[in-house]
Formats: C-alpha cells, structure tokens, sequence
C-alpha cells in the first residue's frame, strides 16, 4: 500500500525524476524540465504538493489548489489538481497509487469546502482520463494549443503601457465566466511579480480591435522534445538549414530543449479583430524569437466567442480535457476562463 505525504524541498530530485519519467503525448512527445518543481505552486495561496510512497520509494506525485473562482455567477471555493506524475517502473502498484492520491486530494478539498475538484488532462492520456473516470470524475469543457515556431523578423508592437486598463476591458468581456476568478489583475500582478508577464499587447482600427496577454516562464521551465509529428520532421530537413540564412521558422527537432511564450486571455472584437489579432501574433513570433523563445503556444478554451483565431498554416495542435469530480454543488459549464496559472 502506498502513503501519502506532503512534499517539500527536500524531494527536489525524486520530484523531478518522477516528471522527467513522464513525458507527454504522442506524436508529438514532450517533457518538463524545471528549476523547482514548486515554481506552479508559488502562484497560488493555498497550493499542497502531495507525494506517494512505497516504502521510502517515490512513486508518484499530485499536487492541488484550492482557489475562489465564479461558478453559476457567484464566487465559490474550488480545488484545481495539476502536476500528476507516476513512476512507470512502478505502473502496477501506482494504479492503486494513482487512485490514493486522487482520494486524498478529494478528501482534503471537500475539508477546505471546496464544491468540485478540478484539471486540465492532454487528450491522449488515456491513463489519468480512466483514474478520474473511475473516481466519479466527468468532462466539463476543454482547450486547444496552438504551438506556432517563431521566427525573425522586425518587431513594430510595444505592450500597452498599462495593462490594468486591457484587463479591466477583458473582464467586462469575460464577465462572470465559470473557473473566472475574483480578481483577474491580481493574477497579472503575481505574475509580473515572478517575471513571467512579459505584458499585454492590442491593436485596434475603427472597425475592429484585438489583445492578448503574454505570460513566459523559460527561465524556470523548459520542454525537452522527444517526438514530433511525420511533417515537421521532413519539414525540418528543408526549412531548418535555411532558417540559418532566411527569415523562417525553426521547427522543433527531437533532443531540442524549447523555450514557449504563453499567449493567453485572447480578447477579439469587430469585423476587423481577427485581422488585428493576426497582426499581434505576427509581431509576436519575431519578438518572441529575439527573446529566445523557439514557440509560441496560443490557448483557446472550446466554445469561446471571444477568441476568433486566423487562419494559420505551420502549427502543430494539442488538444486538452477539462475533467471535475462535484463535492457540494454543480460544475463548471463552457466556455470556461483559462486561468493562466493552470496553463
């Protein structure tokens, strides 16, 4: 039987040998590589990183926040779960592993009132959707990622000089969206805080306007490449060696560790905001790659009105499950508020 303990400094090393043995996807194959495991928890108040033992042997790891946000229009707590990493060398026993983490975390979320507990699982990942699924745990919504490779070029946006103003217009957009929570500049001011809000970018004509936010965290977490899907393979023999000498993307190759800018809090509006959207991310690829940055990963919760993508050719497209166990009270509808500290 495994046992269940609360993490801490000190487990570093096993936590990230528990993530590095947990890669990803599929075609396209990824894994987290942090400078501290706990840089996600620092962003919220109430956050537990719990830890799975067999004996004194790490076998898995699931970590939980639990947070105010609007659900049915009025504010209530809630737990969120993220991080959920096992050891495959231990994949017998970690079912049962797996399973008392995900009741410990729903018993210390229904003592903190928390009316369901929620996360964001990639939609392949056929393992952790059958552990929820057995725990009483149901789809509610879900998200796509567009990962875009960046690319030289000349940057002509600035982000806009107070953010305040940009978010205060999205949340009159937004409204009282279900996940949304209380105070969504207080979200940006953390971020800023840690460094990872790179700022707000917006460009408007008078028959349309657009924003997005841009949140980047390379400088303590990084993805390791371990596949990629059949076309950008052969697309990278060809565009690669010339990016060398022409302004063209460089498409991620297998051992490649990236760096991605998140560009979240989409906000479109106007006959013409698609087009002043296109015009940010254009701008975003070419400031981005003078950053450092290899991709951009652009999020789009499913049914959101707000969010009026481009049309885009070179991109590679994941796709993510918003799951929820109910504990005291019903749960989230789509489309839901992507809270970037979950992204």
């Amino acid at each position: 039987m495994a046992t269940i303990r609360e993490a801490d400094p000190a487990d570093e090393g096993e936590l990230r040998r528990l993530e590095k043995a947990s890669p990803q996807g599929h075609d396209a194959r990824i894994s987290s590589e942090r400078t501290t495991f706990f840089y996600r928890s620092d962003l919220f108040p109430r956050a537990r990183v719990l830890l799975a033992q067999e004996g004194a042997h790490p076998v898995g790891v699931m970590a939980y926040a639990v947070r105010e946000a609007y659900v049915g229009g009025e504010l209530v707590p809630v737990a969120y779960f993220y991080d959920l990493r096992s050891d495959p060398s231990y994949r017998r026993s970690m079912k049962r592993g797996l399973w008392e983490l995900w009741q410990a975390v729903r018993e210390e979320a229904a003592a903190a009132g928390a009316r369901f507990v929620y996360g964001h699982v990639k939609g392949d990942n056929e393992e952790a959707m059958r552990v929820f699924a057995k725990g009483g745990g149901q789809v509610v919504g879900g998200f796509t990622v567009l990962l875009l490779p960046t690319r030289p070029g000349r940057v002509r946006l600035n982000p806009v000089p107070n953010w305040n103003d940009a978010v205060a217009r999205l949340g009159e957009a937004v409204g009282r969206r279900d996940l949304r929570p209380p105070d969504v500049a207080e979200v940006y001011a953390r971020g800023e805080e840690l460094g990872y809000l790179r700022g707000v970018f917006s460009s408007q004509t008078r028959r349309g306007y657009a924003q997005a936010s841009v949140w980047d965290c390379s400088h303590v977490h990084r993805q390791r490449v371990l596949a990629v899907p059949r076309l950008f393979r052969v697309l990278a023999e060809g565009i690669n060696p010339l990016s060398r000498l022409l302004p063209l993307p460089r498409l991620p190759i297998p051992g490649q560790t990236l760096a991605l800018w998140h560009v979240f809090d989409v906000l479109v509006d106007g006959r013409d905001g698609r087009r002043q959207l296109k015009r940010i991310l254009a701008d975003l690829l070419c400031r981005a790659h003078a950053n450092g940055a290899d991709l951009l990963a652009v999020f789009r919760s499913h049914g959101d009105p707000l969010v009026q993508l481009p049309r885009i050719l070179l991109k590679e497209t994941l796709s993510y499950q918003t799951v929820a166990l109910p504990l005291a009270g019903r749960l989230p509808v789509p489309p839901l508020y992507l809270d970037i500290r979950e992204l």
